[in-house]
């Protein structure tokens, strides 16, 4: 008779659980009466409750495989091999089902619920606890930068609440397909905060043209956010970046045409557009990676799949009622860090080619560089301990020719005739 495979995973799991837990009552009696370490300092060493210290380090020759639980060590106590087989059961569907793309813990509690309703559902940690021991779940980098850029204190607080907003991330990616030399060029959406969502449209090429028609179709399918954070690409800031100061470019004229105020992130620093990266990884791990495309055809009708699958993960749906936006002030942002100027003694960070001096102390910190198009300023933030504050105000003059440019269009433009 062949032996359930479930039954022998959670065997095994006893097994291995046991083995673990014995070997750490071991190591603090040990480290007790042989190291002499008193419990509170062993406590907090191993990162243990001190009842759990205090319990085993009672004689030097106590019983570690003692159990008094009333269920086996190492066994769930409330969620049987039936919910194992479940849990199996509905990642070998998602894997095998070619329109779903999503097959972790989250995915299967989305089926479960309309599959087996009459079973009560554990908790999503329970799941990818389970899905681990049963060699389900794949591992996953952990993020160096993230207390980096804490301690640098990056205004990701500033921007994603004290702005007050919807903040939607844009980005640019690559792919090739066989027999193909021309690549593939699609752009990535995420909403970082719920209602999250992820989508990617495929474009002709990475141009400022080609973008800001794909922000249309995105505004126009889902909803319209309140800024948009983007990298610093010429399709963004312009090609006249390299060139002129202060100028407007076609994108972010086009943005605040429709009420979207512009976010540029800290050039060369991928980890400032973290979450669309992270997304960017998703799309690589779970679509382009798994499928060897044969035609353009077929990723666009697989890409679909993608993004249906994704809204489904995700659980977004369109807002019924969309806010209205009053006293809209046109802003652009720039987020930069503070970098040492050939002077000695100052710090600098460079705006649209304008070099903006601050004090030596905020070398290496982030800061954000708010353009206000109105009153022609530039107001430089910095945050700490969420909180931002006005560290460096100046007179930021739109370029003249940028100033004219939008003067012609300003029937679309409603602001412009203000400048």
């Amino acid at each position: 008779m062949k032996k359930n495979p479930i039954i022998k995973q959670e065997k095994k799991w006893s097994i291995n659980g046991q083995k673990k837990t014995i070997k750490l009552r071991q190591e603090v009696n040990r480290m007790y009466f042989e190291d002499n370490i008193a419990k509170i300092h062993i406590a907090n060493k191993k990162h243990l409750g001190n009842k759990f210290v205090i319990r085993w380090t009672q004689s030097k020759d106590q019983d570690f495989s003692i159990d008094k639980r009333g269920w086996s060590m190492g066994k769930l106590r409330k969620w049987d091999s039936k919910i194992l087989e479940i849990i199996r059961e509905i990642h070998q569907e998602l894997v095998e089902d070619p329109q779903e793309f999503f097959s972790g813990a989250t995915a299967i509690a989305q089926v479960w619920r309309k599959k087996y309703a009459e079973v009560e559902i554990p908790p999503l940690r329970t799941i990818g606890y389970m899905m681990a021991n049963l060699g389900l779940s794949g591992s996953r980098k952990k993020n160096r930068h993230k207390g980096a850029a804490r301690y640098l204190c990056y205004p990701e607080y500033t921007i994603h609440h004290l702005l007050g907003g919807k903040v939607l991330e844009a980005d640019f990616i690559q792919k090739h397909i066989m027999n193909r030399t021309e690549p593939l060029h699609f752009v990535g959406f995420s909403f970082k905060n719920a209602p999250k969502l992820r989508h990617y449209k495929r474009i002709e090429a990475q141009t400022s043209l080609e973008l800001r028609k794909a922000c249309d179709v995105f505004f126009k399918t889902f909803e319209k956010p309140d800024y948009i954070k983007t990298d610093n690409g010429a399709a963004m800031v312009g090609t006249a970046y390299t060139k002129n100061k202060r100028n407007v470019s076609e994108f972010m004229f086009h943005m605040l045409s429709n009420e979207v105020i512009p976010i540029f992130s800290v050039p060369r620093k991928p980890f400032s557009q973290a979450s669309i990266e992270g997304n960017n990884s998703v799309f690589s791990r779970k679509f382009w990676n798994r499928i060897e495309f044969e035609s353009v055809e077929e990723v666009d009708e697989k890409l679909e799949w993608f993004n249906n699958s994704s809204m489904r993960y995700s659980g977004y749906s369109k807002p019924e009622k969309l806010k209205e936006k009053k006293n809209f002030i046109p802003k652009v942002y720039f987020i930069r860090q503070v970098r040492e100027y050939e002077e000695k003694g100052s710090g600098y960070i460079n705006v649209l080619n304008e070099n903006v001096k601050l004090p030596q102390s905020f070398i290496n910190y982030f800061v954000l560089a708010e353009w206000n198009l109105i009153e022609e300023k530039l107001y430089i933030r910095f945050e700490q301990d969420e909180k931002s504050k006005i560290i460096k105000e100046l007179d930021f003059k739109i370029n003249e020719n940028s100033k004219k440019k939008m003067q012609k269009k300003g029937v679309s433009f409603h602001f412009a005739n203000n400048l």
